[in-house]
């Protein structure tokens, strides 16, 4: 048979043909017709609609003609979204077309195929953005995600789940995709550029944690003397961090160069006191600069509440117990509000206890290190050191026949 009179197994009842390996799978099309007679049936179909194509009339039905009329197709395909009020319709069509870009011989034929029908999707201006996003989720899907082109079909689901504020097709994993930028072999600009993208789409689906990780690979990708380059991003960046309820722990941001580059800005001045201040130090802080803080995406009672949190867990690094009073003139509360702002507190993981109440008093099993430095690898160290001796201990005990009580406890 010619090369294009292949057909569907489903459909011709014939053995199907391996796929080629760039493709993870494909929407079966259930038509038992050559790839040629279903291009040259579309391009009836988009001629209706207006589309112009450079054939000749006397063309011969063989693979020439289809390398010449597929690149055709794919740039006219958005003529559907117009033209076409059924979305299962234009799916199909949308498949079809999936289906003629895997005939062609050569990977990388099919990689600048793939490319061109996604940016025809993206750049088209019709309000049929959902169902646009759908089919580049699916087309991102049908591809190995090593392939290089496939970080162009990567580039526009995002777009389009940024513009919908939709994603049910794709599967956003931060590691999973910074794992097929080291495949594809991006630059540090296009590994921004998706970073950057990622944080914006998943900010639109109200993936907030994720987003901000997302956000946090951005400023990584920041050399020293770059930094200022991302000082939008770093102050997005750190205004996140304050504005979400479950993120306590933010000194590694002090660390990230555009992060840096704010030092001397309002912005790394609250970042500082949200790391390793305290309560009276935000308020302070806002009592000076109340209009740059009333202009936050994060509200003053927000932030209040959340230095409330973290001045707790300073407080508690220290002792075992807290007195209901030393709450009440530390965090600013009334007596009556101290309960339900340690339920909180205890519910939010910050800290680990229980209230007795009848001796006014929490008791305080662990804590959260705001800080992670010297100071709380030393601890650790002698912990396990501790740890050791006391396993040395038991061995040695059980050896000669009794038992010993390990220091500390055990």
């Amino acid at each position: 048979k010619q090369w294009y009179q292949r057909r569907v197994a489903i459909t011709a009842g014939e053995k199907r043909e391996p796929m080629s390996n760039v493709l993870n799978l494909v929407a079966p099309s259930f038509i038992g017709v050559s790839y040629l007679t279903q291009a040259l049936e579309m391009k009836k179909v988009l001629g209706v609609f207006g589309a112009k194509f450079t054939l000749p009339d006397n063309f011969e039905e063989n693979e020439d003609t289809f390398l010449e009329l597929l690149p055709q197709l794919i740039i006219q395909f958005p003529l559907y979204f117009t033209k076409v009020e059924s979305d299962s319709v234009i799916e199909s069509a949308f498949f079809s077309l999936i289906s003629m870009i895997q005939l062609l011989s050569q990977v990388d034929q099919i990689e600048q195929t793939s490319k061109d029908l996604s940016v025809a999707i993206i750049k088209d201006t019709s309000p049929r953005t959902a169902l646009k996003s759908k089919l580049l989720g699916h087309q991102f899907n049908c591809y190995q995600p090593s392939l290089p082109s496939t970080y162009t079909l990567l580039l526009n689901v995002l777009k389009l789940i940024k513009e919908t504020g939709t994603m049910r097709y794709v599967n956003l994993d931060i590691n999973q995709i910074s794992e097929w930028l080291e495949k594809w072999k991006c630059d540090v600009q296009e590994q921004r550029d998706i970073f950057r993208l990622l944080h914006e789409a998943l900010s639109a689906i109200n993936q907030g944690e994720k987003a901000i990780q997302a956000l946090v690979h951005l400023l990584k990708l920041y050399a020293e003397n770059e930094g200022v380059d991302a000082k939008s991003d770093a102050h997005i960046c750190v205004i996140s961090h304050i504005a979400h309820p479950n993120l306590f722990v933010m000194d590694h941001l002090l660390d990230l160069h555009p992060i840096r580059a704010l030092d001397g800005q309002l912005s790394h001045e609250l970042l500082q006191i949200f790391v390793s201040g305290d309560l009276n130090d935000y308020i302070e802080f806002y009592t000076h600069n109340r209009d740059f803080v009333e202009k936050l995406a994060v509200t003053h009672e927000e932030s209040l509440c959340k230095m409330r949190l973290l001045t707790l867990s300073s407080l508690a690094q220290d002792c075992t117990e807290i007195e209901f009073h030393q709450l009440t003139d530390k965090l600013n509360l009334l007596l009556e509000d101290v309960e339900p702002f340690i339920i909180e507190a205890i519910a939010s993981g910050l800290i680990k206890g229980k209230i007795n109440e009848p001796e006014e008093k929490v008791l305080i099993s662990s804590t959260i290190n705001r800080t992670f430095k010297e100071a709380q690898w030393n601890m650790i160290k002698c912990k396990l050191e501790l740890w050791s001796n006391n396993l040395t201990t038991i061995q040695d005990a059980l050896k000669k026949g009794h038992y010993a009580m390990p220091i500390g406890g055990g």
